[in-house]
């Protein structure tokens, strides 16, 4: 492969997780967590397919003239398809953490007694087991 034909292929690679990305962004907003982990498999294969594929380009460039102006375009709509995918990681991951944060909220509010921690005679960490929780829906 030459150093075009590399540049071509993350190109591919990357338009393939891009469009992964969005399914997933969808799985989460539906709630579909099978689809989710299929999305995150997949995503998974496709960034070790561009590792390779970035090792390979690193090797290529040290003997390649990148002075060319088809290998810089190139290389600057690579570079700008791995912004978009590090911007649409980034807002996945803050959405899940405020999610997790909100539900974590929710449970302390809900079970206050799971809040303090027990430690064993070794001085490891024991979870307490959560009290019964009565709701009465009587009016």
């Amino acid at each position: 492969m030459n150093y075009m034909e590399v540049l071509e292929a993350e190109d591919n690679v990357l338009s393939k997780v891009l469009d992964s990305q969005r399914l997933l962004r969808n799985a989460v907003k539906e709630k579909s967590w099978q689809h989710l982990m299929d999305m995150i498999s997949a995503i998974n294969l496709l960034m070790d397919e561009f590792n390779e594929l970035d090792e390979k380009r690193a090797e290529i460039a040290i003997s390649v003239n990148e002075d060319s102006s088809d290998v810089r375009q190139k290389l600057s709509v690579v570079r700008g398809k791995l912004v978009r995918c590090r911007a649409e990681n980034k807002a996945l991951s803050d959405y899940i953490n405020i999610s997790r944060m909100f539900v974590q909220g929710v449970i302390e509010k809900a079970l206050p007694q799971t809040r303090s921690k027990v430690y064993s005679r070794n001085g490891s960490i024991v979870q307490n087991k959560p009290q019964s929780v009565l709701v009465d829906t009587l009016f």
